[in-house]
């Protein structure tokens, strides 16, 4: 699935070619787009980036603990047009004027999703990176309000949604709304934090509500979702107070959102200050819904997940009737975050008749996301899950009672189409490639969901005569903008015809409405444009062109459907020349009364932001400008003085973060242009801005080695951390079998005991580095083999813990399946008292990932240091850019008892809990 091409391309995207030569790399003209000045462009075809490079001044989406929320000012946030949403929700067509496709489905009837769309609670870029890996979830159609799923005791409790996930729902009409989290004590929930959360002001009014409302307004998202579980502790414990307090806050909230923010309740905390989960609507609960009197209170709430097998939701329908409540603004939760669509439901006890008692609320759909092993994997798990378990949300689903039915079961389709234009690119929001008009302009992998399109309403209705047999899907590997297109792949019978039907919609026709289809295919294919009008009519247009095996763009002429509203949009494929297996491609749809509208320029460009790694060779680079009237979105370029370009990045915000670009050969200056685009991918005209390159003349030398305690003969592994600058490099081994190499990893032998020393000096045209260590390799008889571990069982302290289940003891138990793990503001440090003095030489630390914990978890900055008497220290190892699971240091043998292991940057993230599933300290034991 993945690229290995390294050298900088060039490409064509048109038929005419030229040969320049640009640094030696073949360069090919670009045909004329619609830009400002009619300019023809040469592209260079971007190369793979590095995706082993973490700048550190990578933007990354806000969360707070609640005392940093009541501190938090818009104004100075340096990125803040970074996080904020650029797409308003969209409204959907009203559902009584949606066509159910199959006799269960219910229009009523609502579905929020509680999903990860982010592995963690920080580190998340608000617009993406160049790396593929993102949850691109597509089945919006189903979802009535999106729950960004976050919060975590060590990263921050209050969780907006980053703007990327807030810009791809809006564009399908699904609010999302951020989390308030106070997680269980155990999970190291602090009482201190809800009252925090809960403190009032002098007035007797909750400053929170403010700020709730603030950053949702200022962050252009749609509410909050509330879930209180922390019990407290006996010194501090969870009160009756805290229960009323609470239901003040949440009706002062709505008192002041009104109905512009949605407030949804999680079924956790009773109105006698207890967690105990209802599972249901009850006289414990539903003070925070609604007051005595009929006061307004939270919008909806999240009935806990125990009913199943019970009649707690149809006794729960009753009770909201009573009060006035809607029971669809009751969401009856399934957790399927382990098993997903193995999740076993009794839906009798959910349903009568197939008409469900209440909403559903899925906790952790995003199982298919997370628990896929490859694209394929995650496409299948997605349509299973939301669908049905064939494929077709058209049929009814004839699993049993207590398997899964899928949400279009009881979930009606839901759209945004209506009104022009509709343009699709049928873009998921990642990709490991970049097309424009068809044609490959990069081959980096690139995630950024604020780009994602709307993607078919119904996955997937095919209609299929005689033995065709196309099975649709996303391609990855070809698209005619952006990174996906449709793929349908499979037999084709002469003269017989496959129908699909992708859209929903409510979509009027006028006078000049033209429709329009890019497609490609391995044998010529007559298409049609298949549309279902309101009166029950259903027209199949003809295209003024076939396909074949170049994108092709086919119009439709809908003049003759003048007035009429169309209420799905489908594609009929038909070949006359021989039955063969045929692969297809829909790379844009466009329906639309094409106007020319100009783009403002671009101005006011600049770089706020700019930072190089130690070795000058990568840039994290942030640009920022003014938004243009009429721009949809902007492409960014870099930008060669031939006048050639590379493509970085397109984004729908007026900022965009170049993460790790690299330095080519003998570069002093790079120049980004950027330019507005609008959803006609007509361009408008750029401005650019530039960076300095700092000088890196003169190389830095470094190594490591794979153990510094060896037995005689046994084989010891040098590895040079020498500067990529470097031309040059001598090594010189005292006592070794090889006293010197040049070789950049060489292995060498020793053949008698004693104590060496080791250099390496690194060398270029403009000068030379050396490093020495004194002592580095001892050559012992005792240390042939693995070395022991001295550290297993052994008595240890800690700057903390968040409780006993997690204390320091178990970094040392041999077990990965437990762990120390401490909370709240970094550096944190654990101590480990070997009993007597001991000759120290290496040390093994199974990080977050090791213990299946998200990567973006394991320790990226820590030292080890040791000592004799626990209070004087000395510095034997710091690592400052780990990204592993796993870490084997090694370092000049020292004697000592004590050894220190101190997480400053506990994750890759601003994640401050740090997460040790083993320390083996190892050496011999003296």
């Amino acid at each position: 699935m993945r690229k290995t091409w390294n050298a900088i391309l060039a490409l064509t995207l048109s038929l005419t070619i030229c040969s320049n030569m640009c640094s030696g790399m073949t360069v090919r003209q670009l045909g004329t787009y619609s830009n400002a000045d009619k300019e023809k462009v040469t592209y260079r075809i971007t190369k793979e980036s590095n995706q082993q490079i973490n700048m550190n001044n990578k933007p990354e989406s806000p969360y707070w603990f609640p005392n940093e929320l009541l501190e938090w000012n818009p104004s100075d946030e340096k990125n803040l047009s970074l996080y904020q949403s650029n797409i308003p929700l969209k409204e959907r067509v009203t559902k009584s004027k949606l066509t159910p496709v199959n006799k269960t489905q219910q229009k009523d009837f609502q579905v929020a999703a509680l999903s990860i769309m982010n592995a963690s609670t920080s580190g998340n870029a608000p617009h993406g990176l160049n790396k593929f890996d993102a949850n691109t979830f597509s089945y919006w159609q189903y979802i009535d309000k999106l729950v960004y799923w976050g919060g975590s005791a060590g990263e921050g409790l209050i969780v907006p949604p980053s703007a990327d996930v807030i810009d791809s729902a809006h564009t399908n009409g699904v609010p999302v709304l951020g989390t308030v989290f106070f997680p269980m004590t155990e999970h190291g929930g602090q009482i201190k934090w809800l009252d925090d959360f809960l403190v009032k002001d002098a007035n007797g009014h909750f400053p929170m509500v403010n700020k709730l409302i603030e950053a949702a307004n200022v962050l252009g998202f749609d509410g909050w979702f509330i879930n209180q579980e922390t019990q407290g502790t006996y010194d501090a414990p969870l009160t009756k107070k805290h229960a009323q307090l609470m239901k003040e806050f949440v009706y002062e909230f709505k008192n002041k959102a009104k109905d512009s923010l949605t407030l949804f309740w999680y079924d956790s905390m009773t109105e006698d200050g207890r967690i105990q989960w209802q599972n249901a609507l009850t006289n414990q609960n539903s003070c925070y819904l609604t007051g005595k009197n009929g006061e307004k209170g939270a919008d909806n709430m999240f009935l806990n997940f125990w009913w199943s097998g019970s009649s707690l939701l149809a006794n729960s329908k009753q009770k909201a009737e009573s009060l006035g409540i809607n029971p669809y603004n009751l969401f009856a939760g399934i957790d399927v975050q382990a098993n997903g669509v193995n999740t076993r439901v009794n839906w009798n006890s959910f349903s009568k008749n197939n008409v469900p008692y209440t909403s559903l609320g899925l906790y952790c759909p995003s199982w298919a996301y997370f628990s896929a092993e490859n694209l394929n994997d995650f496409e299948q798990k997605e349509n299973r899950l939301w669908v049905n378990e064939k494929g077709d949300p058209s049929k009814v689903s004839t699993v049993s009672s207590s398997e899964w039915h899928g949400i279009s079961t009881y979930a009606i389709e839901k759209t945004t189409i209506d009104s022009l234009p509709f343009i699709t690119n049928f873009n998921l929001g990642n990709g490991y490639n970049y097309f424009i008009a068809g044609k490959k302009v990069s081959l980096s992998d690139w995630n950024n969901r604020s780009m994602a399109d709307i993607m078919p309403t119904y996955r997937w209705c095919l209609t299929q005569e005689g033995s065709n047999s196309l099975n649709p899907s996303f391609d990855y590997d070809n698209a005619y903008y952006g990174g996906n297109s449709i793929n349908l792949y499979g037999t084709m019978e002469k003269n017989r015809h496959s129908e699909i039907t992708l859209y929903s919609a409510y979509l009027p026709i006028k006078e000049n409405t033209t429709a329009t289809v890019s497609a490609m295919a391995t044998l010529e294919t007559q298409l049609s444009l298949i549309l279902k009008l309101e009166d029950g009519s259903t027209e199949q247009i003809k295209g003024d062109n076939t396909i074949n095996s170049d994108w092709t763009n086919i119009t439709f002429d809908l003049s003759s459907l003048k007035g009429k509203t169309i209420t799905s949009i489908g594609l009929d494929f038909c070949q006359n020349t021989k039955t063969e297996t045929v692969q297809l491609n829909i790379g844009r749809l466009a329906l639309e009364n094409k106007t020319e509208t100009s783009i403002d320029p671009v101005q006011s460009a600049s770089i706020t932001d700019c930072e190089f790694d130690d070795e000058g060779l990568y840039a994290g680079i942030m640009l920022d400008w003014e938004k243009c009237k009429n721009a949809d979105f902007y492409e960014i370029y870099k930008v060669y003085e031939d006048g050639s370009k590379s493509f970085l990045g397109s984004t729908t915000a007026s900022a965009h973060y170049i993460h790790g670009l690299e330095r080519e050969q003998n570069e002093t200056i790079s120049t980004f242009e950027i330019i507005p685009v609008n959803k006609y991918l007509n361009r408008g005209k750029g401005t650019t801005v530039s960076i300095n390159w700092p000088n890196i003349s003169a190389p830095k030398a470094d190594f490591k080695v794979s153990k510094t305690l060896a037995a005689p003969g046994e084989l010891v592994h040098f590895t040079s951390l020498c500067s990529k600058n470097t031309e040059t490099i001598k090594w010189t081994f005292e006592g070794a079998d090889i006293t010197s190499s040049n070789e950049e990893n060489p292995s060498v032998t020793y053949s008698k005991e004693g104590i060496y020393t080791v250099s390496v000096t690194a060398q270029n045209k403009e000068g030379s580095d050396k490093k020495t260590i004194t002592g580095m390799i001892q050559i012992k008889k005792a240390a042939k083999g693995t070395l022991p571990i001295l550290s297993k069982g052994k008595a240890t302290t800690a700057s903390g813990y968040v409780n006993s289940n997690e204390a320091p003891r178990f970094a040392v138990d041999g077990n990965l399946q437990t762990k120390w793990c401490a909370t709240g503001p970094a550096p944190h440090d654990i101590t480990i008292d070997l009993g007597h003095e001991q000759l120290i030489a290496e040390v093994y630390m199974a990080h977050a990932e090791k213990g299946n914990e998200s990567p973006d978890m394991n320790t990226m900055w820590y030292t080890i240091e040791t000592s004799n008497d626990g209070k004087t220290f000395e510095l034997v190892k710091e690592v400052k850019k780990n990204t592993e699971k796993e870490t084997l240091d090694t370092f000049k043998p020292v004697k000592a008892r004590y050894v220190k292991v101190t997480a400053i940057k506990p994750t890759q993230g601003a994640d401050t809990a740090v997460r040790i599933y083993e320390i083996q300290v190892q050496g011999l034991n003296q």
